[in-house]
């Protein structure tokens, strides 16, 4: 595992623990892989042709979209509302509302050890139809800095 990742994952954990977001291997995994291709291998933390803010480029309608429905759920009730902006500057606030974003979702996250299947959930929920990367795209940006086989 490169530094970096070990960085990211070590971070993850622990704004998962910071605001008692629910916490399981499959989600730290794919926070990562999320994380690592988005911020591309965490070079970017904003879109450069777009609003997309954070390593996990959360775009800021998505963004008050998690912040709805934390609020409703009692998310992160100390740190919401709180300005978009703060996505770039708090990268424990920014796993925290990625987070809460992949909660919405009613499927189940998939195996820790699924690594292909993950890549598969993070462009079909995370990414959508709409959005350019691919699964492969996920997977191969996880492998190289998180050197798993």
């Amino acid at each position: 595992m490169k530094p970096i990742a070990e960085v990211c994952r070590n971070q993850i954990i622990q704004a998962l623990d910071y605001y008692c977001l629910p916490f399981s291997e499959s989600a730290v995994r794919l926070l990562c892989m999320i994380a690592a291709h988005e911020s591309n291998q965490f070079l970017y933390n904003k879109q450069i042709r777009g609003p997309a803010l954070s390593p996990f480029q959360i775009e800021p309608a998505s963004y008050l979209d998690v912040c709805e429905y934390a609020d409703r759920k009692l998310y992160m009730p100390d740190d919401i509302p709180s300005p978009v902006e703060r996505l770039l500057f708090d990268f424990k606030f920014a796993t925290g509302i990625a987070r809460v974003f992949l909660l919405r979702i009613p499927e189940p996250l998939p195996a820790e050890h699924d690594l292909r299947l993950m890549a598969i959930y993070a462009k079909k929920h995370w990414n959508t139809y709409l959005g350019k990367a691919t699964p492969d795209m996920y997977f191969s940006a996880y492998m190289e800095l998180f050197n798993e086989q």
